[in-house]
């Protein structure tokens, strides 16, 4: 790999024997920064569930492409409207997932780019995170490569998670911050008692063992497999690698305060159904700090968070108890919400309860943005935010909202709006994908464009029915 001038004087000076210590990258990349160079970039992606109410997500009359208005009545975007956010998202309408399963199994297109498969349980192939955080590398400097966090629920089936590896194989995702909190942070905040030390270091000690032995396994027995048995192999090793990296203890830089542990008083409970639901609030907060927090201290440079909704009596929004049947579910839209099919004038008291949602959902992407400014990686990350579905009432999956927000260091112009020509023409507006007028806007061509954002030379991604469909990168974010 090419190694920029501030890196090379940063290596000369303190020598390259000190490279394999705890957090020198941070340094390295402190270093650089204070040089004028890029850090590399951070890619969180945000689900949030329910689709949107296009009424007032969608650009309204008199908005351009750099001129918006966020201020309006029951705007869904209102969080991002201040001048500091504002400059810092893009906004595009007519993203289509095209997945074939039902709306609510879609989440794991988000991040696949994939059909799911005949189960309805997995998509086809892994999810970008991976693919840049694994395959291609990116986070192999790192003591967390990927994490994968969700508030309410531990399900890992394609309709409720976003992270997958190989043959679209769910990760598992963590619900609980004290948890997340711990695999983050907990090796670097040892504790002064010296009896806790030697405990932890015992630990270590043990955990290294294990590792050594099974790796002893694998190793022995990686020549007498086939080829698919030794790829397979292959993914325990990287398992055990990630492992490795994460019993290491870690020394706190000088630029890297870790943040406070979570206080679990405030989430006594944390399964939906399970009377988790008052604090999936909280959750939500605290999983974003830690994110926030990881990011700047190059923990990890790659998460993704599963958010849930307020289905409770007494919730802080006012909407009703079930948020799934009362809100989304009786969405009835206007043409504007009706993803290219246009039936009736809708009702509009239906668009400003899931427009209130919404909202709800993009504060939590704002909440991010403010946190990473203020520990100033902002300008070094992508947040790209979706939902399963466009109209929910509907089902689909075309018209799903998509918000990139962060500064993606330069790759994309951000502080615009996006709006995707139609997927069919005015002749024909049930024309369906795979169709020859059918123009849709595929998260496949998103997902290269981000792929190219992130230096890696790669102009396909996902599994859909033709390659026109997963080809290419997205005009117009460049």
């Amino acid at each position: 790999m090419k190694i920029s001038p501030a890196r090379r004087s940063f290596l000369r000076g303190v020598g390259t024997g000190f490279a394999a210590l705890p957090f020198f990258k941070l340094l390295e990349d402190s270093h650089a920064k204070a040089a004028g160079e890029l850090l590399p970039l951070r890619f969180v992606t945000m689900y949030h569930p329910h689709g949107i109410a296009q009424e007032y997500f969608g650009m309204q009359a008199g908005d351009t492409e750099t001129t918006f208005d966020l201020s309006f009545a029951n705007s869904s975007l209102k969080a991002f409207d201040t001048p500091a956010l504002k400059s810092k998202i893009l906004i595009i309408e007519g993203i289509d997932l095209l997945s074939n399963a039902n709306g609510h199994d879609t989440a794991g297109t988000i991040l696949t780019g994939s059909r799911i498969d005949a189960s309805g349980q997995k998509p086809l192939n892994a999810s970008l995170d991976q693919v840049l955080a694994i395959d291609q590398k990116l986070g192999a400097s790192n003591a967390i490569t990927s994490i994968a966090l969700g508030v309410g629920n531990t399900d890992t089936k394609s309709g409720s998670t976003l992270s997958f590896g190989p043959g679209g194989a769910a990760l598992p995702k963590i619900i609980d911050p004290v948890q997340a909190f711990n695999l983050l942070f907990a090796n670097f905040v040892v504790p002064n008692d010296s009896a806790a030390q030697a405990a932890a270091m015992r630990q270590r000690t043990l955990g290294q063992s294990v590792i050594d032995f099974v790796r002893g396994d694998i190793n022995r027995l990686m020549p007498r497999l086939a080829a698919p048995e030794q790829s397979k192999l292959d993914q325990h090793l990287t398992s055990l690698r990630d492992l490795e990296k994460q019993i290491m203890p870690m020394a706190i830089s000088s630029t890297c305060t870790p943040p406070t542990k979570p206080d679990a008083t405030k989430f006594p409970k944390l399964q939906q159904y399970n009377g988790g639901e008052p604090y999936f609030d909280a959750i939500t907060d605290a999983h974003i700090t830690l994110i926030a927090q990881a990011f700047a201290c190059d923990v990890t440079r790659f998460a993704t968070l599963y958010m849930g909704d307020l289905s409770y009596d007494g919730n802080p929004l006012g909407l009703p108890k079930d948020n799934h049947g009362s809100v989304a579910h009786t969405y009835n839209g206007s043409p504007a919400g009706q993803d290219g099919h246009p039936v009736g004038a809708g009702d509009p008291a239906t668009w400003a309860l899931l427009a209130k949602f919404n909202g709800y959902a993009y504060s939590k992407v704002a909440l991010l943005m403010q946190k990473l400014s203020t520990m100033g990686v902002l300008d070094n990350t992508l947040i790209y935010a979706s939902s399963d579905m466009g109209n929910p009432a509907l089902h689909s999956t075309r018209n799903v909202p998509t918000v990139l927000a962060g500064g993606v260091n330069g790759k994309f112009r951000m502080g615009r709006r996006l709006k995707m020509q139609a997927d069919c023409p005015a002749s024909n507006l049930w024309c369906a994908p795979g169709a020859p007028e059918f123009k849709g806007s595929t998260n496949n061509h998103l997902l290269v464009s981000i792929a190219q954002a992130f230096g890696v030379n790669l102009n396909t991604f996902g599994t859909q029915p033709t390659a026109d469909l997963t080809t290419g990168v997205l005009d117009g974010l460049v």
